[in-house]
């Protein structure tokens, strides 16, 4: 493969890998991702592997912060409630980091898959 082709080709799939937000879809990997995955060569995979481990570990992260957050905030709202008959309570609205944290699972699974198909060796989680 040509070496200039080969490096758009890491850089498309290092960018297609990394945005992944709401324009891509939590049902699957589609099918330019898919086909920029198995095109892939083993150093590119493991690199993707290990950043989408990473991601997945801060945005479970994040989830339980912002959870703690909430918990501590509406204790605090019942208490002052309570004793002078106003409180503020907060709503726990996880559902976008949830979704970012399923793509990114699915994504490393699709990356798994590859490197395990070309024998690369994947870091253990």
């Amino acid at each position: 493969m040509n070496p200039v082709r080969k490096t758009l080709l890491q850089f498309s799939l290092a960018a297609a890998l990394a945005l992944h937000g709401h324009a891509l879809r939590a049902a699957g990997v589609d099918a330019e991702d898919q086909a920029l995955i198995d095109a892939a060569g083993c150093d590119e995979i493991v690199k993707q592997y290990r950043i989408h481990v990473q991601q997945e570990k801060a945005v479970t992260e994040e989830i339980r912060r912002t959870t703690k957050d909430t918990v501590a905030t509406n204790v605090l709202g019942a208490a002052t409630l309570a004793t002078i008959g106003i409180g503020f309570f907060s709503w726990d609205n996880s559902v976008d980091a949830e979704e970012n944290l399923a793509e990114l699972r699915v994504y490393r699974e699709a990356i798994a898959a590859a490197g395990r198909k070309k024998n690369c060796a994947l870091p253990a989680d």
